[in-house]
Formats: structure tokens, sequence, C-alpha cells
């Protein structure tokens, strides 16, 4: 989205997520047949860019509606469960994984698929990327080895004041653990890593773009990375502080791990060459929920020392403790 934001206003795109097992389990609670489900797909992707709960999608799903009874003859059972899905569990991301909670059977595999798109929610709110998030059940995989998380961002755009025509693909991506699972050798004694990747479509961003083009001169600087000591990682409060540096143009990262130790925080930031730590630790909490932040400094200049320390972080409060 930072590369997509660059281009073009973030309230004119669109963010679709879906989860593997929770199509899967869409696919079961309707009815619809595995010999039939792509095929049924393949119908579904006429309205996969147009908003969930938008005018334009209902009146596509008219016409797909017709080609399911006629054309696959589906029984009218199975399509207006169908067209239940599509307008009660496809929406808005928070309003959506609520009622798809309180509809699907509390399995494992459905419950799992609903945790992992609840968190992911609760990190793109945490960096501000929680407007035109919706959750898109019927949206299928771009690629069949994204079984976990998968997404697509669509470019919306107006025809008339309110009125919205079909979005234009800039992405799409997810979660690919199950193509590694396959390819991981016996002799590894270890499980594989987690893996995500996306693709962008330059040429349609560039189409689209009223950006002027211009070179981008890539100035060395520093980089920070945001630490955590206890507190059992304090995931999202490293979040937090990492966008707020991004916000100040400050290069910035964490350990993408909910609670890695310090030690693989340390080897993080020797692996990237990176010389300055913050930590948060949750013994320094205040009563107002603030983390206090101990900054270490190894051999970067001193302005960053001054400029890191007197930043205005909202959430958080330096120690002003700093070790060179």
């Amino acid at each position: 989205m930072d590369i997509v934001a660059r281009f073009f206003n973030p309230d004119s795109c669109d963010i679709h997520l879906n989860h593997g097992d929770l199509l899967d389990a869409i696919w079961s609670w309707i009815g619809v047949k595995a010999e039939h489900r792509q095929k049924v797909a393949e119908l579904l992707s006429m309205m996969g860019s147009l908003r969930p709960q938008s005018s334009e999608r209902k009146s596509k799903w008219v016409v797909i509606r017709r080609q399911l009874l006629q054309e696959l003859n589906l029984a009218e059972a199975v399509v207006n469960r169908l067209q239940t899905v599509n307008l009660r569990f496809c929406g808005a991301a928070d309003q959506t994984l609520a009622r798809l909670r309180g509809a699907l059977p509390a399995d494992k595999l459905t419950r799992k698929a609903l945790d992992e798109l609840s968190d992911l929610f609760t990190y793109l709110r945490v960096w501000r990327i929680e407007k035109h998030v919706y959750i898109d059940v019927l949206m299928p995989p771009t690629e069949s080895y994204h079984r976990d998380l998968f997404f697509q961002v669509y470019l919306i755009k107006e025809n008339n004041p309110g009125s919205l025509i079909e979005g234009a693909l800039l992405a799409v991506g997810g979660r690919y653990d199950y193509l590694l699972h396959q390819m991981w050798g016996h002799e590894y004694k270890t499980s594989p890593p987690g893996a995500v990747g996306t693709s962008l479509a330059l040429e349609t961003i560039i189409q689209h773009s009223s950006v002027d083009f211009k070179p981008i001169r890539n100035e060395a600087s520093a980089s920070i990375l945001v630490c955590s000591r206890g507190g059992g990682g304090l995931l999202v409060e490293r979040m937090e502080l990492v966008a707020e540096l991004w916000e100040e143009n400050i290069k910035a990262e964490f350990v993408p791990t909910p609670d890695p130790s310090l030690t693989e925080q340390y080897e993080y930031a020797n692996e990237h060459d990176i010389k300055c730590i913050v930590i948060l630790t949750d013994t320094d909490v205040s009563q107002t929920g603030s983390v206090k932040q101990n900054v270490q400094l190894l051999g970067i200049p001193r302005w960053l020392d001054a400029l890191t320390l007197g930043m205005n972080c909202k959430p958080h409060h330096s120690s002003g403790h700093t070790d060179t």
C-alpha cells in the first residue's frame, strides 16, 4: 500500500481479503460440490473488482445468478445461499467477521482462518490502513498455492458522483506457506518459515496514475530497528512506533514475528547492518499505558540520537536513557 499510495489517493483504493480455509468453509456451507467450484468461482469473479455491498455489485449479481441457474444448472437453493453469502458475508471487515463467526461452524480450520483475518485487520488498523478494507469470502485466490490469507487491491474510480465503475486491479498476493511445505526437504530439521508474496500491476499503475514520474535519488541514511523485551513481544506497540517513524521519513523496521527474543533481534540488526535499536519494554509502562524507549546507538551520527529522542511519538515516551 505504501507504493500504491505514492500514486493514488488511498481513499480511492479497495483492499479485498480472504482466506483459503474460509473459502472452503463457505463452499461447504452453501452446498457447492467440489467439481462445480472452479466454474462457480469463474462466474463470481465477474463481480470481484466491485466493492462489496455496492449497487454495482448487486446489479452484476443478477447476471451471474441467471448464468449459475441456466449454464451450470445449480439448484436454486444453492444459488439462493450464494446470494445470501454475497449480501451478508461480504463487506466491511469488522462487521463481516462478526457475522461469519456467528454463522459458520466453529471447527478448527474455520476458527483459525477467522482469527488470522481478524489479526490482519488489527495490524492494518495500527498502520492506519483501515478504510475500504473488505472481506470477500467469494473471492478465489489468484494462485492455487495461496491456501491461507490472500488479498487483492483495486483502484476504484467514480463514473458519476456516487456511482462506482469497475475497479482496476493494482496488486495481488498472499501467503504461500503451503508451497514451501511441499518443497521443504526432509533433511531440514526445522519447520519451513512462513512466506508471503505480492505482485504489482506496474503497467496499470502507470496507466492510471496522474503523478509525474521522476528519478528518485537513493540517499544513504541510517535505519532504526524497533525491538521489544518482555511483554509478550509488544507487536502492536512495535508496529505503532515504526509507523510514526515512517511518518517522520525515518527508515525503520521490526522483526516480523510476534515475540522475538532480544538475541534474535540483535542478530537481525547485525545481519541487516542496522546501527540504531529502540527497545520497548513492558516494565516501563506508565499508568497512562505509554511505553518507555531504551535507545541504543551503535556508531551512528549523533544527530540521529537527538532526532530519535526528541521526536513526538504520541503513544510512547522516551526514557532518555542512551547507550553508545
